[in-house]
């Protein structure tokens, strides 16, 4: 890859670049080896731990959350929703309704990845869980089979390219479902199930090893477009096979599905959405309001997840009953009810990726008043995703370091880099990255390593100490290459509200760097005092200066994406360093900037803050310690 740095990275967990992803072993069993009891997709007849049980179902308290929750089923025409009142309350009127659907059910001929998941999800959760009702009669099934085979071919058809791409993983999950439901039933089923094991298999679950926990698209995207999708596949071929799949992810494959579900607590914000990476879409699909309950309460429930369940009381204790939309009320009744590991607050500090790409999330705490910092720096995965290699963002009662907040259409303004929390050089962006259409993560990996535009960004560490977190990334490689050749950001948390920025650039071989802009998006318009920013969104407060001399007095332009841009410039040189100090609060700043000095020694940066000095290493691997 072009002008990459050996890096370490330490702290918060160690990871190093991925292996190329081929699976030593197949996640998903042969089909011989699946179970012929029913039910079998998320449901077993008998009492397992990797599964719920009917008896489970049975047991469930008949309160008055039950009943609220079992009347929204019966109020909602899905086949699963009907076949979970069938299951819960044995009334043979919900089972016909649930058969009725299915069988009136026609294949458009070309529909969309949303109709392919939803669709082959609920009818494959009915197919299986009315297997034994007497009125659905081997006769009916053949009839069903018949009509929905043509939706599953369709959907495992959609599913054979973009290993990183939402829709791909949607009709993937819907498809396994579906397959694993009728598996054994007849060849076609049989041959369906083949095709989609062997790509979930030796395509999609390495994808998900390979990022490690870095979601490839926007995370309102990737929530509920590939997470769910993979956390159902998993739990369903978990019960059909009655095999320990999350303890195999676990025990052989980096522990992926606890990564991504690591991911999807810390980049949540205390306003229920997500941190805004990418086109983030606005209304319920942000965050976790909305459909992510179910599936929230489904992965600590297999992961036995004390920060799941700390997350899922949270999440409760915002939205009641209203976090179970439609017929994901089926989730509260298999997940919700039989929850019983106990909360923990979540870590204060995370790395989802690994040094290949990855973004760091560091908090002041869990309440909802706490300062979160994050900081970026990936390859590019797909056209949702910004030229934003090197941002950071602050949030603290709302977004004060923002990223875009608006998302009308893909490759928008958003996009540009000019929009994010980083650097210009000579006024120029980092450069556009398209066309990520590959099949697997090898034919991915190879695109890397040929030095192709894909290679954008590289996280060099990431660690928790306490008091204090620090991450460090690089992307001169997100730049043309007679611009820059080395680009390194590292981002030191001071809890509970100081943020330090330091920058080091250098030329290519015979050259001087072009003016640098360092670019700090804001939400409101800011005041400035001679070289210092400040900012508020109306609760909380920023405030910016740059603390080595050299900046310009940061100049403000109100942007097409609903923020105010600062953008503190500095001359060309063949070297640069950078230091940017922003602190945060409530209410109304005080009047005297906190007491922070800068100094170069040699190379590297020392900080002193609040009686400490903070050494930022110059030179691989960047390290950010504490001068003793």
């Amino acid at each position: 890859m072009r002008r990459m740095l050996a890096c370490t990275l330490i702290g918060v967990a160690i990871f190093t670049t991925m292996p190329s992803m081929a699976y030593a072993t197949d996640l998903i069993p042969p089909a011989e080896r699946i179970k012929t009891d029913r039910p079998r997709v998320l449901l077993r007849p008998a009492a397992t731990p990797l599964a719920v049980s009917l008896g489970q179902l049975e047991a469930i308290p008949r309160d008055a959350d039950f009943h609220a929750m079992l009347s929204q089923l019966q109020g909602h025409q899905s086949a699963s929703a009907q076949a979970m009142v069938y299951l819960l309350t044995g009334e043979e009127a919900a089972a016909e309704k649930a058969i009725a659907r299915m069988r009136a059910y026609e294949f458009p001929g070309q529909v969309d990845t949303f109709h392919i998941y939803f669709h082959l999800l609920e009818f494959g959760l009915a197919y299986d869980w009315l297997y034994n009702y007497p009125g659905f009669t081997r006769e009916i099934k053949a009839e069903v089979r018949a009509k929905v085979l043509p939706l599953a071919r369709f959907g495992f058809k959609q599913t054979n390219d973009h290993v990183f791409h939402n829709y791909i993983w949607m009709s993937a999950g819907g498809t396994a479902i579906w397959a694993l439901a009728t598996a054994g039933e007849d060849d076609q089923a049989d041959q369906l199930f083949a095709q989609i094991s062997q790509r979930l298999n030796r395509g999609l679950f390495p994808a998900m090893e390979y990022l490690d926990g870095l979601p490839c698209e926007p995370m309102g995207y990737w929530a509920l477009y590939d997470f769910s999708p993979a956390v159902l596949a998993v739990l369903a071929a978990q019960s059909a096979f009655e095999t320990d799949l999350v303890g195999a992810v676990k025990r052989d494959h980096h522990d992926w599905l606890d990564r991504h579900f690591d991911n999807l607590v810390q980049s949540t914000l205390p306003d229920m959405r997500y941190i805004p990476w990418g086109d983030l879409q606005g209304g319920p699909n942000g965050g976790v309001t909305y459909e992510m309950a179910g599936v929230i309460d489904a992965a600590t429930w297999a992961l036995k997840s004390p920060q799941g369940a700390y997350f899922s009381r949270w999440l409760a204790g915002r939205r009641g009953l209203r976090r179970f939309y439609g017929d994901t009320a089926v989730f509260y009744m298999l997940y919700t009810r039989n929850l019983a590991t106990q909360p923990a607050v979540p870590r204060a500090a995370f790395l989802a990726g690994n040094a290949q790409s990855g973004h760091f999330i560091a908090r002041g705490g869990w309440e909802d008043a706490d300062t979160v910092v994050s900081l970026r720096s990936t390859d590019h995965f797909g056209d949702h995703n910004h030229y934003d290699q090197g941002s950071f963002m602050i949030y603290r009662n709302g977004l004060l370091a923002v990223d875009p907040p608006v998302y009308n259409h893909i490759r928008g303004p958003q996009q540009q880099t000019e929009h994010h929390n980083t650097l210009l050089l000579g006024g120029s962006p980092q450069r556009p990255a398209r066309g990520q259409w590959f099949k697997t993560v090898e034919d991915f990996q190879k695109n890397l390593e040929a030095g192709a535009k894909l290679e954008t960004g590289d996280v060099l560490f990431g660690k928790d100490a306490g008091t204090w977190a620090a991450a460090a990334c690089q992307f001169a490689q997100a730049y043309e290459p007679e611009v820059v050749e080395r680009c390194v950001r590292q981002l030191l948390f001071v809890r509970p509200g100081i943020v330090v920025v330091v920058d080091h650039l250098s030329a290519p071989a015979g050259r001087d760097l072009p003016e640098v802009q360092w670019l700090l998006q804001v939400p409101q318009p800011p005041t400035i005092e001679g070289a210092v920013l400040s900012a508020s969104n109306g609760t909380s407060w920023l405030r910016c200066r740059s603390v080595l001399p050299g900046a310009t007095v940061p100049g403000v332009t109100a942007t097409s994406v609903n923020t105010h841009c600062a953008a503190f410039s500095y001359p060309g040189a063949k070297r640069l360093t950078l230091v940017h100090l922003i602190e945060v609060g409530d209410g109304r700043p005080p009047d005297a900037a906190a007491a922070i000095t800068a100094e170069q020694v040699g190379a590297a940066v020392e900080v002193a803050v609040n009686g400490r000095t903070f050494t930022f290493a110059a030179e691989t691997p960047f390290d950010i310690t504490v001068k003793r």
